[in-house]
């Protein structure tokens, strides 16, 4: 039986994709809190969850991931987030979190992509600070 991934949108700007929280911020910057495992439905979900977002505002999006509740991802959410890390439209990844599972996460994405825009840290307030930069 196929798993359902429920999508629920609270404001234009706010998302629930599954367990996961998504809120475009300030700054072109599309934060989302992972919770739990990342199953192929939920990376789908929000591979255009992404888009939508993009739609509204104007330059390039910039991702602000905490993985301190993430748990494993299946083969193809690992795929769509390189493609997303490899976006011409994605200028930087700032990935953070504390827990293990989130560094080996962290340390996976970093390895298969392709360009110089993703950086993991150890929390939120270094990782803004980095996607602030000019």
């Amino acid at each position: 039986m196929a798993e359902v991934n429920e999508v629920k949108y609270i404001s234009d700007t706010e998302i629930l994709n599954g367990a996961n929280e998504i809120t475009l911020m300030e700054g072109n910057i599309i934060f989302i809190i992972v919770n739990g495992i990342q199953t192929d439905q939920i990376a789908l979900a929000q591979k255009e969850i992404n888009k939508q977002l993009a739609q509204l505002v104007k330059g390039k999006i910039n991702f602000l991931i905490d993985l301190n509740k993430s748990g494993k991802s299946s083969p193809l959410a690992r795929k769509i987030w390189r493609e997303i890390t490899d976006d011409e439209e994605t200028n930087k990844v700032a990935l953070y979190g504390l827990h293990p599972v989130a560094r080996v996460l962290a340390t996976f994405v970093m390895q298969i992509a392709s360009r110089n825009n993703i950086q993991f840290f150890t929390n939120m307030e270094d990782a803004l600070k980095w996607i602030k930069q000019k």
